[in-house]
């Protein structure tokens, strides 16, 4: 899960006419929702609501890639969706602000079997608060709340996980001692399926990628071309969009011992 600074991307991607165009059409969806009965709404959000929030999709992808924000599994010739974090079930009057915005994949938006976890995993409406506080009844009360699921719009939530050598999520070993970031790294492994046995493979593999990369590039000489090679190929895996870009920064830290690695790592 790689820190996605939502608020800046927003401002960058309807900053141009036609972006002020959707701003409008997202303000005026809002502005319709306000004197409806909760079922009026729900109506209006599921005839209406792709039409409205799927340009803005368009635009963030074509800035991140066409990456999942919860798994960054990248797809290709897959299906991304807008994920509402806040559920529209329970929070309509967040269904046309892009602030609550995730591009997302199946696997962590729907219900999907979890053969790692036994369970079925995937978000859907599911939106558990931590504590007892009640839940926001509009947007100037939503900073009160508690989330338990990890929210890739918050560097904090990001920073909870770490990925070890079989390439399954876990806690970041920082925060073992924190109760509550055990729980939200546990809850949102199932939740936005993070331990999916699918991307647990393709991150092992890039765990053994990234060891044998780190490898030859000891073994060649300085100034060696096959060391540049190596390390733009380090660039690209820890770019923004690359899918597992996470997991490769943290599997290339295991290695920051050595001199070029961490100048690589500062760099970026």
């Amino acid at each position: 899960m790689r820190h996605i600074r939502l608020e800046e991307l927003i401002k960058t991607i309807l900053a141009d006419p036609g972006g002020n165009m959707e701003r409008r059409r997202l303000a005026k969806a809002h502005k319709k929702l306000i004197p409806m009965v909760s079922r009026e709404r729900q109506r209006y959000i599921r005839n209406n609501g792709s039409n409205k929030w799927s340009p803005i999709k368009k635009r963030l992808t074509k800035l991140l890639g066409n990456k999942c924000w919860y798994t960054e599994a990248e797809l290709v010739g897959a299906h991304l969706t807008i994920d509402h974090y806040r559920p529209c079930c329970d929070y309509w009057f967040l269904a046309f602000d892009a602030t609550n915005y995730r591009v997302s994949c199946s696997f962590a938006n729907s219900p999907e079997d979890n053969a790692t976890q036994g369970r079925v995993g995937g978000k859907g409406d599911s939106f558990p608060l931590i504590g007892r506080g009640l839940r926001a009844t509009g947007r100037n009360k939503v900073r009160f709340e508690k989330p338990l699921i990890l929210d890739p719009c918050k560097k904090e939530d990001c920073d909870l996980l770490a990925f070890g050598a079989g390439g399954r999520p876990i806690l970041n070993p920082k925060y073992a001692a924190d109760p509550m970031a055990v729980r939200r790294v546990d809850e949102s492994k199932l939740l936005l399926n993070l331990d999916h046995h699918d991307f647990n493979s393709k991150r092992e593999q890039l765990y053994h990628d990234i060891a044998d990369d780190v490898r030859i590039y000891e073994e060649l000489p300085a100034g060696s071309p096959g060391r540049t090679i190596i390390s733009d190929r380090m660039k690209t895996k820890l770019g923004p969009k690359a899918a597992f870009s996470t997991a490769a920064r943290y599997y290339l830290q295991l290695h920051r011992h050595l001199d070029w690695v961490e100048d690589l790592l500062a760099g970026l």
